[in-house]
């Protein structure tokens, strides 16, 4: 960049991210830590919603791939101001860091093994409103969550390390239920 902002690069980012993902491993409690500085440097950059390619969210219409490698991704994610994004899991960790606007972003651990269909006892373990480069991670045992933007233009840096299941539990906490769907469909 030229404008004397940043000088962190998408691809430096992500060789950082890697590399402390090889270092530590995936399931290591040091790497929301590890990743979180990166993240925060590249979010640095006023020039993010110009980057990157057409991806399909899972939940939204506006996602562009800023780095793609099979087993990394970062995504620059626009959350519609308003819509409620239900609990759900993932079956792979995930950081996201706010660009911009206010998500209520909240992190559940489960607390039964899954093995009643239908039934999910889930506990908070977070759940506070994120900001302009607020950053939270979720991965196992507290790999669910759920969010609503706040704000109009709320942007999000997403970062996941491996491939999303196809199909997710989606979860009501208050009424201990469940459900598995694709998550186009729950748009």
């Amino acid at each position: 960049m030229s404008d004397g902002t940043t000088d962190t690069t998408i691809r430096q980012c992500a060789q950082t991210i890697i590399e402390a993902v090889r270092r530590l491993g995936a399931d290591s409690p040091q790497l929301p830590e590890s990743i979180r500085a990166p993240m925060l440097e590249l979010l640095k950059r006023p020039d993010l919603k110009e980057l990157g390619v057409k991806r399909d969210g899972n939940h939204i219409d506006w996602s562009r791939y800023l780095y793609y490698d099979g087993e990394l991704s970062i995504t620059l994610d626009n959350f519609p101001k308003g819509k409620k994004i239900p609990p759900h899991d993932h079956g792979v960790w995930e950081a996201l860091a706010i660009y911009n606007g206010r998500v209520s972003h909240t992190v559940y651990q489960r607390n039964d093994d899954g093995s009643k269909p239908g039934y999910a006892d889930l506990t908070v373990v977070d759940d506070r409103v994120l900001g302009k480069s607020d950053f939270a991670m979720v991965a196992m045992p507290a790999e669910i969550h759920g969010f609503t933007a706040l704000d109009d233009d709320t942007f999000s840096l997403t970062v996941v390390g491996g491939h999303y299941k196809p199909d997710r539990h989606y979860f009501n906490p208050e009424e201990k239920t469940c459900v598995t769907r694709r998550p186009r469909a729950t748009t």
